[in-house]
Parts: structure tokens; C-alpha cells; sequence
């Protein structure tokens, strides 16, 4: 149903009518900018002079200050580090040059040039002046040409020094500039004249300049000469042309002058910042500062400023245009955006104003007087005009400055309109909520479909080549709708659990589905594959998808702008890849932090000249592809440290000697690390200067980890403890849009403990095998040894079994022989009583003796009296015993608590059978009448002093004791013990008994 808007409500407008004024808003600069400072880690905001080095380093000077810059960090460079003979010059660098030998020379404040490369470091001072100095060159021979403050110019030309005067055709005053041609001649500026060096003089070819000028090269021969408001070209015959005169403030000199790769001149100035002359026009290029002291370009195209304070400057073609209020957009955030047949841009902002672009300036539409009403929710392009939805449920229709209006089916003026669809067959589709519905718009006509209960807010529509319609809602239901008919694929792209965000069709008919959380899908051909952060994605919540020329799927997530290869992702959904690579866009890109905004259709455009507009949060992003500076050849890549346990044990030099460290560029042998190393450490940069935030490392260990290693970001690789052995540290790089670039290596070894070493393991072999046979030997000698003590414990107890046979048969054989006799000669004496008794007695008395030896034996067997204290007891037991028979007084002293020893039976048998032996020598032949028993038990020494008061005996006689003492001293040394018997004629005798303990030392 087609109808007005507004009964009454005039559906004619004028254009001047629609757009009175097309003002608010200036054309976006068309330069970006981004700065280095000293918050970035740049030693000093003002500088002096910049140069890049044959290695790719930018090399920058500020007032004090030399670091090299690698993109991401600065390294500052120290006097004591650069001139260490030389300890009372500052490295004040303010003039630099990198020159075709790879060498870097500085031009210093206080008169001294050096030139440093990684061999040596040549340092001039002869013939120079105290002054500060301006400017270096080097001209087509080789020679290095200096200017000073003051006018003076001084030449190096191997190694001597040569000033220039007047003489030389130079004037005297006013400082000078000077340059070198593509023919390599020298060219000055000076006191209003310009001129060449020639055949060993300054010729001047004009002089009708201003006092103060600037020079630099031109290409295609020549030189470019600023001065004052005007540039020049001076030709090879020395002719000045104008090219053109710029605007700057009063009292404002040009300090710099430089002609980049594309043949536009940059022109820095004291006070009035950079201007660029393209060949046509001047134009002023935004810098940090407007002071400007030198411009660079390096290999790569990126213009480098140096500011007297704002720091650093990179300049490149912006990419990135953020449009917001202070751009003419009548609101920050911007909800939906597209381009109409006429190429004017319209966006809905947030707080539901409609505006358009014509000419790079913005008009707000829905404040006029002329709009009919309504707030406006989404805009679309279809049949040569635009549809704009409402809050209202009403569709508007402009084209050629009408408007018309259609209300929704069964409206009740309450609907939200979410989304506009103009499909390929100029159908319009209309997304609307309270409640949900989708409604198609053809010939006049609006059809309704049915839907599935619960689906949520309808956030996203788009139509695939094949005519698919597919819609996405806040609850991740997919709907798609052929011939008018509706059918469910939540099924088919893994459920509903996920919020869509966006839905985006490519060219070869894929699907990709952007989720809240759950990063992108990918349907195609009925499979379905989803691509988180985890698999490479920069970020998991996806607003915004759409595809450019070139291959790549653009996202706008929560976390800003990035891309991503379609063919990485095809590869990862199949398998065939782990991860995909992110290029993310960021502040490195003059981009603040974003956040894509949802929920209206059409969100992102992608305009008639390739541009891409992404609304956002804060503003609306116009992405310019063409000036995109991506390069798909990796930069170089360098290890610049090698740390042991937090100490260097070799760097990279470049440019820069690192003796006495190994330079890790220029490895005499493989470097040799110690053993006992705990951590390793290499430090690796690659020197990138477009993107270097986009740049990706990987490394490997060759020898420990063979495989490549993501770097994370990081720009280190760290090891534990590495065995013994050879090691090849690698490392690679990419950009982010290229593939991986040769690796650079580092060789090196770790050489072992000595107990790691070949001679050592010989010689833990050999001993090892010598063990083997001592102990070998050992085992087979205590077993013969254990065998033999086997045999001397069976012969001692054969000796002892002996022993007792012995006994019993000399002692109680002979005994038990004596009384079998007197029982017979008893029988036979039967007739005698008298004698009968006396034989009874004397046999009674021999069975006394035989029980009393039994006893003896008994004793001498026991195990239980293997103790020395047994021993003293029983000996003084029988002492007592025996003399007491005899009539003789016996005096027993024991010790009281002997010390316990293990005493074997046949030591108490032999020591028993001596002191038996002594008592039987007192009761027979001393005559006694007392004796004394006197025994005495260390650690170590067992002591029996047996002394009697009867008459004694001389030594050496042929005595009854000669005998006696034999077998005493016998036994005792069959024992391991001592005997000795002292005694004179009248005054008793004494034995002494010494045992030591068995074992005892």
C-alpha cells in the first residue's frame, strides 16, 4: 500500500529547498600524521637533523641526543658509548649523513665529524671550526661536504680537511646551504647568490636571490633553491625559473627544502609548519609542530619530519578520515550510511538526523523545513534515489528532491524501521520490530512474511548472488527467504546461541556472519565454519563486514578496524591453516580507539571510488584503499642482542662497533656460551616504519625446537637451560599483508661440563670397567673369604668337638674307668668288709671329682655363659670352692659390674683350665695357707692376679713349676692372652692372666 505520510503533506521539493546551504564542514585534510615524542621514548623533542642507514635504521639527532629507530623503539647512543677515546665530546650530532659506503657520519655542535661504521670510527678535528654545524653532504667523488653556522665550509675528501675562503669564489657572509645534483657536483646558496663547484672553485651562476636560501636536488638535473615566499628550479646551465610563490606568516624563514620520490617539494619552515608544492599548487601539510628543522624521505616512501618541538613526524597520504562534528556531520555516531547514483553520501546519525556529502562538505536534511517528518532510523539507494526508514514505521522515497511516502502493513505508528534492502531485482526489503516482521516492497505492493516465534531484533539483511535473502537477529536465529518462502538455517550455522551482529555476501557467494562474542562464520556450499579470536581473529565481536578488490574481508569490531585475507579463512574453515592474520588499523594509523556501532541496515558503504564507510561510536571512518601504504615484501628483520642470565654476550652493530661483544651480523665462529647458562634471551626487531604494529615474528631453536614459534607480539624469544651442543637461532618476519621473508640465523654452541666431555665419559668407561673387575674380584674374594671363615669356623668346631671328646674321654673316661676298678675290687673284697668301705669312700670321692668335671664341661659348652661376667663368676665360685677343699683360706676380689664381653667357649675353657691349673700348683706344691683371687675387667683388658703366702719357688729351677708354666703360657697364647708367674723362694708366688678383648684393638 502506497500512501502520503502526512494528509495534505505537498510531495514536491525543490533542491535548493532540500539543500540550502551544503555548509558545516571543511574537505578532510588529505595527509596523515603521526608522532613520536618523548612519551614514545624519542630522547628529546627537537630535532636536528634525520638520516637512514644501508641496514634500514632511521638514525635521528635532537639537541643533546643519537638514537636509532627501528618503528617501535628508539635506542639512544651515548658519548661514552660512541666516542670513548674522546670523553669530553657530548655525541650532540646536529648534521647527519649516511653515505654510499654504508658508513654514518656525524656532524657535532662543538667542530669534530666523525664517521662510525661497524669496523671503526673515524673522528676529524683538524681544520674544523668551533661552530654548529648546518648541513652534510657528499658529492659524486665521495667527499663529505660540511657548512657551519657563520658561512663556513669545510671538505673531507679522504681523510683531509680542506676550508673553503674566498679565495675559492666563496663569499664570506651569510650562512650557506648546499646540495649535491644527480651528477654529483656541489651546489651552494649564499648571501643572494647560487652557484656550483667546479674545476676546484665556486662558480656562482646567480645572485639576485635574497640574503638567506635554501637548496636541495632535483630530479631530472638541477636543484630546487627556496627563498623568502618563492620557489625555483635552477637548471643544469644554471638558468633560475619560478614555479611559484606560497603564503606564509611574517617573519617566517624556510629551514628545509626536499624533493620527495613522487617529485613534490617539501618545504619546512621556522613558523608557518610544512608546506608541499605537487607541481601545481601549494598546499599545507598538518604537522606537530611548526617549527620544521629537516625533512627525510627513506627507502620506502615515508616522508620523516624533524620539528623544533612537537618531536618526530611520519607523513603519508591519509588513509583514514574520521567525519564528525567539527567535519560538518551533525552528529558523532552515525548508524547508517550509503551512496546514492549521484555519488552524495547519506548517513542517520544516532540521535536519528539525516545528512548528506556533496564536494567533501556535509548538510543536515532532517532540520530543514522542507523534511515531512519523522525520525529517521536507516538509508538506503535503490532506483535512482534514496529510501530513508523511520521510528514511525514509515518508509520515505526521495529521488529528484520528491519525496514519498509508504507506511508499513497493519502499522499502528509505532514500529521501528531496523533495516533497508534494495535487492538486485529493485525490490525494497524492510526490516521492523514491535513486533518483528519482514516485508517486501515490489511494484507498489507490500507483502509480508511469516516468521518464527523468538527470533529478537532483526539486526541484519542481505541478498546473495543467487537471490537468497538471509536475515539475522539479536538471538542468532539465520533466516532465509526464496520465492517467498521462509526457511530456518539456525540449524545449519551451529544454533542460536550467539547474537548476529552483520551479515555480508562476497562475490563467490559466500556467507559470512558477524557475531557478538562468537567472531565470524563463514556458510558456503552448506558447510559452515566459524573463525574466533583464538584462530587469529583480532577481535570476537563483529559489527560491520564487507569485502574490497583486493581479497580482503574488512571487520569493524568492538575494538576497531581490521582485515582479514578471505582466502585464510577459507583455509582455516577447511583445515588447511591454524590461524588467519589480522592487520589491524589502529592509532599507529592515526586512528583513535573505535567502536563499531550496529543494528541498522545498511551499516557499512563501500562507495563508487572504492572507499569504505564504517560507522562508529565517536565517528563515521571513510577508509581511503588506494592511499593504504602496505608493502607485501617483508622488511628486513635483525637479532639485535643475545643475553646470558641477564648479561649481553653479543649485539648487532650496524652501523655501530659492539667490540668487545661478537657482532651477531658478522660471526668470526660460532659464539661459545658456557655451560652453566640459566636463560638465554635473543632480541630481534624488524625495521618497519608503514605498520610496524601489523609486523609478525616467528622463531625457532634449531637444535631445541624445530618447529616456528608464534612470537605474540613480543620481540624477544626466551630459553631455559640448553644441553650440550650446537644451536641456529632463527628468525622470520611479515608485514601482515605478504608472506614470510627469509629467516635471519645466529649460530652458536653451548659447550659442555668436563663430566659432558669425550675424554671425560673415556674416562668414567675405563674407570667404570676397572670397578667392575674390583668388584668383581672383591665379591669373588669375600666369597673365598666368607668360604674360608666357613672352614675356620668348622674346624674350630671340629677343634672343639674334639676337645669335649677329649675331656670327656681323658677326664670322665678315666674317671668313670677308676670307679668301674673299685666296684670290682669291692666284689672282690667282699670277704673284708674294712676294705670294702675303704673302697667305697675312695670311690664316693672319684664320683664326686667326675660329677664336679662333668660340671666343668658342661659350663665350658653352654653358649648361655659366653659373657665375661659368667667367666669372673664361675672362676671365683670355683676358687672358693676348690682351695676350700684343700684347707686354704681363699680372698676372692671381683669387680662389681664387669664390662660385658663375648667370650667364646673355647677362650673360657683354656682361661678356666689356667687359673684351675695355678690353684692345683697352690694346693699341691706351695704349701699355702691362703690365697688371694684378684681379678680386674676393662674396655679392652681382662687382668687374673691369683697370689698365694706359701714358700715360693726360683725362677729357672727345674721345679715342679717349670711344667706348670709351660702349659699355662701355652694356653694363654692359644687364647691371644699373656701368662707371667713371679715368685722367690719363701715369699709366694704370682700369676698374672692378661686377656685382651677378643676383636679389641
Amino acid at each position: 500500500m502506497v500512501q502520503l505520510v502526512i494528509p495534505g503533506m505537498r510531495r514536491w521539493f525543490s533542491l535548493g529547498l532540500l539543500f540550502p546551504a551544503l555548509a558545516g564542514g571543511a574537505e578532510p585534510a588529505g595527509w596523515s600524521m603521526r608522532v613520536w615524542q618523548t612519551g614514545s621514548g624519542l630522547p628529546n623533542n627537537n630535532i636536528t637533523s634525520i638520516a637512514q642507514t644501508a641496514d634500514g635504521y632511521i638514525w635521528v639527532a635532537t639537541s643533546g641526543h643519537l638514537a636509532r629507530f627501528d618503528g617501535i623503539h628508539f635506542e639512544e647512543f651515548t658519548s661514552k658509548g660512541l666516542l670513548p677515546m674522546y670523553s669530553g665530546y657530548t655525541a650532540r650530532a646536529s648534521a647527519l649523513l649516511s653515505d654510499r659506503d654504508g658508513g654514518l657520519w656525524l656532524a657535532m655542535v662543538h667542530g669534530p665529524v666523525v664517521r662510525l661504521d661497524s669496523d671503526h670510527t673515524e673522528i676529524f678535528t683538524n681544520s674544523l671550526p668551533e661552530f654548529v654545524a648546518q648541513g652534510i653532504v657528499q658529492d659524486g667523488d665521495g667527499a663529505i661536504w660540511i657548512t657551519y653556522h657563520g658561512g663556513i665550509v669545510c671538505r673531507i675528501d679522504h681523510g683531509r680537511v680542506n676550508q673553503f675562503t674566498e679565495q675559492d669564489g666563496l663569499p664570506v657572509k651569510f650562512d650557506c646551504a648546499l646540495a649535491s645534483d644527480e651528477k654529483g657536483r656541489v651546489w651552494f646558496a649564499k648571501d643572494g647568490r647560487v652557484g656550483v663547484y667546479r674545476h676546484q672553485h665556486f662558480e656562482t651562476v646567480a645572485d639576485s636571490l635574497p640574503k638567506s636560501a635554501v637548496i636541495t636536488r632535483a630530479d631530472g638535473g638541477g636543484i630546487w633553491v627556496c627563498s623568502a615566499r618563492e620557489l625555483f628550479k635552477c637548471d643544469d646551465s644554471g638558468q633560475l625559473h619560478s614555479v611559484g610563490v606560497f603564503t606564509v606568516s611574517s617573519n617566517t624563514t624556510v629551514t628545509a627544502l626536499f624533493e620527495d620520490a613522487s617529485h613534490a617539494v617539501w618545504i619546512g619552515t621556522t613558523a608557518s609548519g610544512l608546506l608541499r608544492y605537487d607541481g601545481s599548487r601549494f598546499e599545507t601539510v598538518p604537522t606537530s609542530h611548526s617549527s620544521i628543522s629537516s625533512v627525510f624521505e627513506d627507502r620506502k616512501g615515508n616522508l620523516w619530519v624533524g620539528t623544533g618541538g612537537g618531536g618526530l613526524d611520519r607523513i603519508q597520504p591519509r588513509a583514514f578520515v574520521m567525519e564528525t562534528t567539527e567535519t560538518g556531520l551533525p552528529f558523532d555516531t552515525v548508524q547508517s550510511v550509503c551512496e546514492d547514483s549521484a555519488h552524495t553520501i547519506w548517513a542517520v546519525t544516532q540521535n536519528s538526523m539525516l545528512a548528506c556529502q556533496r564536494d567533501g562538505r556535509w548538510s543536515t536534511v532532517s532540520t530543514n523545513a522542507n523534511w515531512p517528518g519523522g525520525r529517521p532510523t536507516c538509508v538506503t539507494a535503490g532506483g535512482d534515489g534514496v529510501w530513508i526508514g523511520t521510528a514511525a514505521g514509515v518508509v520515505y522515497f526521495l529521488k529528484d528532491g520528491k519525496f514519498t511516502g509508504t507506511g508499513l502493513t497493519n502499522s499502528s505508528g509505532g514500529r521501528v524501521v531496523r533495516g533497508l534492502l534494495n535487492d538486485a531485482a529493485g525490490d525494497l526489503w524492510i526490516l521492523a520490530d514491535d513486533p518483528e516482521s519482514v516485508q517486501c516492497l515490489h511494484g507498489g505492493q507490500l507483502k509480508t512474511f511469516p516468521l518464527p516465534s523468538n527470533l529478537g531484533v532483526l539486526r541484519a539483511i542481505v541478498e546473495d548472488p543467487a537471490k537468497n535473502i538471509w536475515i539475522g537477529s539479536s538471538k542468532g536465529c539465520l533466516l532465509r527467504i526464496r520465492d517467498g518462502i521462509v526457511t530456518d538455517e539456525t540449524t545449519n550455522v551451529a544454533g542460536a546461541s550467539t547474537s548476529i551482529r552483520a551479515l555480508a555476501v562476497t562475490a563467490d557467494g559466500t556467507l559470512w556472519i558477524g557475531y557478538a562474542s562468537g567472531g565470524l562464520g563463514r556458510f558456503k556450499d552448506g558447510h559452515f565454519a566459524r573463525i574466533a579470536s583464538a584462530r587469529g581473529l583480532f577481535n570476537d565481536y563483529i559489527s560491520q563486514i564487507v569485502a574490497d578488490d583486493a581479497g580482503w574481508l574488512w571487520l569493524d569490531s568492538d575494538r576497531g578496524l581490521f582485515k582479514v585475507k578471505q582466502e585464510d579463512l577459507a583455509e582455516v574453515a577447511a583445515g588447511r591453516l591454524d590461524r588467519v592474520q589480522s592487520i589491524h588499523y589502529g592509532e599507529g594509523d592515526t586512528l583513535p580507539s573505535l567502536q563499531a556501532n550496529f543494528g541498522q541496515v545498511p551499516g557499512v558503504w563501500r562507495s563508487h571510488d572504492g572507499k569504505l564507510w564504517f560507522p562508529n561510536r565517536t565517528a563515521l571512518v571513510v577508509v581511503t584503499l588506494q592511499n593504504l601504504r602496505e608493502n607485501s615484501d617483508p622488511p628486513p628483520v635483525l637479532l639485535k642482542e643475545v643475553i646470558m642470565d641477564d648479561t649481553r654476550v653479543a649485539a648487532y652493530g650496524g652501523t655501530i662497533s659492539v667490540q668487545p661483544l661478537p657482532d651477531v651480523q658478522k660471526p668470526q665462529a660460532p659464539l661459545r656460551l658456557p655451560p652453566r647458562l640459566h636463560r638465554l634471551e635473543f632480541q630481534f626487531t624488524a625495521l618497519c616504519f608503514d605498520a610496524p604494529e601489523n609486523v609478525r615474528f616467528q622463531y625457532r631453536l634449531l637444535g631445541f625446537d624445530n618447529h616456528w614459534l608464534d612470537s605474540d607480539g613480543d620481540r624477544s624469544a626466551r630459553y631455559p637451560r640448553l644441553n650440550a651442543g650446537g644451536y641456529e637461532f632463527q628468525v622470520r618476519v611479515r608485514n601482515g599483508v605478504g608472506s614470510w621473508g627469509e629467516p635471519c640465523a645466529f649460530a652458536f654452541a653451548v659447550t659442555p661440563f668436563f663430566w659432558q666431555t669425550w675424554w671425560w665419559r673415556l674416562a668414567v668407561f675405563v674407570v667404570f670397567t676397572c670397578s667392575v673387575i674390583v668388584l668383581v674380584r672383591y665379591i669373588s674374594f669375600r666369597r673365598l673369604r666368607s668360604q674360608f671363615h666357613a672352614l675356620e669356623q668348622q674346624a674350630a668346631l671340629d677343634k672343639e668337638r674334639a676337645r669335649i671328646a677329649r675331656d670327656i674321654h681323658d677326664d670322665l673316661g678315666g674317671s668313670l674307668t677308676q670307679i668301674k676298678l673299685l666296684f670290682e675290687l669291692a666284689l672282690r673284697q667282699r670277704a673284708e668288709p674294712g676294705k670294702i668301705d675303704l673302697l667305697g669312700q675312695e670311690g664316693l670321692a672319684t664320683t664326686r671329682r667326675t660329677i664336679k668335671s662333668l660340671d666343668e664341661i658342661v659350663w665350658a659348652v653352654n653358649p648361655q655363659n659366653d659373657t665375661l661376667p659368667h667367666l669372673i663368676e664361675y672362676i671365683g665360685q670355683f676358687a672358693i670352692e676348690f682351695l676350700s677343699h684343700a684347707g686354704i683360706r681363699c680372698r676372692v676380689d671381683l669387680p662389681h659390674n664387669p664390662v660385658n664381653w663375648n667370650v667364646t667357649p673355647e677362650t673360657r675353657h683354656n682361661l678356666f683350665l689356667v687359673v684351675k691349673e695355678a690353684l692345683n700348683n697352690v694346693i699341691v706344691h706351695a704349701e699355702a695357707t691362703e690365697v688371694w683371687l684378684r681379678v680386674a675387667a676393662t674396655d679392652q683388658l681382662l687382668t687374673i692376679n691369683i697370689e698365694d703366702n706359701g714358700h715360693g719357688f726360683a725362677p729357672g729351677a727345674n721345679n715342679h713349676f717349670a711344667d706348670g708354666l709351660s702349659n699355662i703360657n701355652q694356653r694363654m697364647s692359644e687364647i691371644g692372652g699373656q701368662a707371667s708367674i713371679n715368685g722367690h723362694s719363701g715369699t709366694g708366688t704370682v700369676v698374672s692372666l692378661k686377656l685382651p678383648k677378643p676383636g679389641g684393638k
